[in-house]
């Protein structure tokens, strides 16, 4: 069981960024990150993420944790972002290995198409926005069932650190792709962090320190060889094929944006029944995670993932009409009554 975060109490993710506290009026959470003191005394990293709040401080994107100001004081150096009640996903796969507790296939691939879905909804903007931190840490599974991204200011500020793939994945926890020179952090890098957390999803565990960048091919072929993916004929083989485009383990077969790895998802996983039966083992899956009963009211998920065309804003997908009663649906009703 997560434990959740006490408002006024010091935490930290271990993304190597800082320590935080949440602060709440019963009503709304607030965030407090302080920056560690080694990248607070550095003007040029406090410079690049002012850039990028400021860039990012108008879009109208559902899937972002706003950040609201960016405060110094003295040495120290604080990000302030509205935070909505949920699970972290570093928190919900440290659970699942802790717990040994078994997901469905069709829960962890449901959460992968959310995830994919909100960094798409990024990528689909004019001028190449990209998140840069991608990571299960900077994941937030809400109380309502949304996936939103967190931490979105601090791909520009690690860029400028000049720091190689190697020390990214050590210090940060952000898989790269790999390049002839510096790591940029672009739609691309994106795409590379999104697959490993995708990866860890499929695994229903972390990855661990030296299972990347030299042990992530094998790890995706052990990862596929042991899916049972409730979808069409070769489905396994499909997810697998995405992950290696995604991790970019070829480059020459590699997704450039988060709108291609989501088109190239849709009919992963997607066989009649499978995305109505995850999304209900997802929400079993958030309430057992939080120590919550699962008698409450249903929590409503985002709808199925469809491909946006070309060139255009991702839309919402149409609902998916209600299939005949079976036996997994009268349990669903059991456990999830209607309001």
């Amino acid at each position: 069981m997560v434990r959740r975060a006490v408002p006024g109490e010091p935490y930290s993710l271990d993304d190597g960024l800082g320590t935080r506290r949440i602060e709440s009026d019963g009503r709304t959470h607030t965030e407090i990150l302080e920056l560690t003191p080694a990248l607070a005394a550095q003007p040029v990293f406090e410079q690049a993420i002012r850039g990028r709040a400021s860039r990012y401080a108008d879009l109208d994107i559902r899937s972002f944790a706003p950040v609201r100001r960016l405060e110094r004081a003295g040495s120290s150096m604080h990000i302030v972002s509205e935070m909505p009640a949920g699970v972290r996903l570093s928190d919900l796969l440290a659970h699942l290995e802790s717990t040994g507790e078994v997901v469905s296939e069709s829960a962890m691939l449901e959460l992968s198409s959310l995830v994919i879905n909100a960094v798409a909804s990024l990528h689909t903007w004019p001028g190449g926005l990209a998140h840069g931190t991608i990571s299960p840490a900077h994941v937030l599974l809400t109380n309502d069932g949304r996936i939103m991204l967190t931490d979105c200011v601090f791909g520009a500020g690690l860029e400028v650190l000049q720091r190689n793939r190697e020390a990214l994945w050590k210090e940060f926890g952000l898989a790269m792709p790999a390049a002839a020179s510096l790591a940029r952090f672009d739609q691309q890098a994106d795409v590379t962090q999104m697959g490993a957390l995708i990866l860890a999803i499929i695994l229903q565990r972390p990855m661990r320190a030296h299972e990347y960048p030299r042990g992530v091919s094998d790890l995706v072929v052990t990862a596929t060889e042991s899916s049972s993916v409730q979808g069409a004929p070769g489905s396994a083989s499909a997810l697998r094929m995405w992950l290696q485009e995604a991790l970019q383990i070829h480059p020459r077969l590699a997704f450039r944006s988060a709108v291609e790895a989501q088109r190239s998802f849709v009919d992963i996983g997607s066989a009649p029944g499978s995305r109505r039966a995850g999304a209900m083992a997802l929400q079993v899956l958030l309430r057992t995670t939080c120590g919550e009963p699962l008698n409450q009211p249903q929590v409503v998920m985002n709808p199925p993932m469809q491909a946006p065309p070309a060139q255009t804003p991702a839309t919402p997908s149409a609902p998916v009409p209600d299939e005949k009663p079976s036996t997994l649906d009268s349990l669903i009703r059991s456990v999830f009554p209607k309001h």
